[in-house]
């Protein structure tokens, strides 16, 4: 059972967030030809003295994530590639005139001072303690000339409603959207999911487009075909970022259909290397215990 009082988040900012920076920034570092992202913003935001040592070195951060994948296989694929596959989700909904950008539990994900050039208007969404160590660095990171515009959105996806949130924010319900939903959906109850997927239903045009990710049934009670997906979860369980829910692939797509969504295209890790990495000059691990989605509002 998950003690839904155990969270870190309610009182720093997520270790998590700060994790995935991490890693996407060590990936940053990696030869070109084996460099599966490139986040050159993400250093900004690991503030752990021994993380930022290691990015000191491009071979402490190589080995690094060697000793990673090793331990947690699958991890690490999935959080460089995804951000591949929310880049081209941006491009597409940009070229096809999407104006709005909501970024779901955004953490230290850097899409909005990638994004600065773009005409979009992103909405910068998370709980308070992760978003307010956050944006000092984002505003003074951010490009004089930029194009975007960044409105805060300070709310915790399993107390709040994201619908008064988002409407404070200046958010137009008559503007398409993109809504990216990305390492949330694991450390949240499945109420709060339907809560949220509910608000997105009821704010946002028919043709909005959600990406989103999820790890599989089996994933919170450790007892997966995967030993690094077990070791995962026990440990965010000791950091106090326990995961709460996860989801079998039909599973998912009822959760969505329920809310008028209509799965678009699905991605496990495996997928997601073949289609970002075919030649595997990674050489990372792909455990298939997550996968990424794609849905749009009918």
């Amino acid at each position: 059972m998950v003690d839904l009082g155990a969270r870190r988040l309610d009182r720093a900012a997520s270790w998590t967030a700060e994790v995935n920076a991490f890693q996407r920034a060590a990936e940053t570092l990696r030869p070109p030809g084996r460099r599966l992202v490139d986040d050159r913003y993400s250093r900004y935001f690991v503030r752990h003295p021994a993380l930022r040592a290691i990015l000191g070195h491009r071979g402490s951060a190589d080995a690094a994530l060697r000793i990673f994948d090793h331990l947690w296989g699958g991890l690490h694929a999935h959080i460089a590639l995804r951000v591949r596959y929310v880049d081209d989700a941006c491009e597409a909904a940009i070229s096809a005139g999407i104006s709005q950008l909501v970024l779901l539990g955004a953490g230290f994900d850097t899409t909005s001072l990638r994004r600065a050039t773009s005409p979009v208007t992103i909405f910068e969404v998370d709980a308070p303690a992760t978003q307010a160590d956050k944006r000092p660095v984002v505003e003074r990171l951010l490009p004089s000339q930029h194009r975007c515009r960044i409105n805060w959105v300070a709310c915790d996806l399993e107390w709040n409603a994201l619908r008064e949130g988002l409407l404070a924010a200046r958010f137009d319900p008559t503007a398409p959207t993109l809504v990216v939903w990305l390492g949330v959906t694991p450390y949240l109850t499945l109420g709060a999911i339907d809560a949220t997927l509910a608000d997105l239903a009821g704010l946002c045009t028919p043709g909005s487009r959600l990406v989103l990710d999820y790890i599989t049934a089996g994933v919170v009670a450790a007892n997966t075909p995967w030993k690094s997906a077990d070791r995962i979860a026990r440990m965010v369980t000791r950091r106090g970022e326990p995961y709460r829910t996860d989801f079998t692939e039909s599973d998912l797509n009822a959760t969505l259909a329920a809310h008028g969504f209509e799965l678009r295209e699905h991605l496990t890790v495996s997928a997601l290397l073949r289609r970002y990495d075919p030649t595997r000059e990674s050489r990372l691990s792909a455990d298939d215990w997550l996968a990424v989605a794609t849905a749009e509002l009918g």
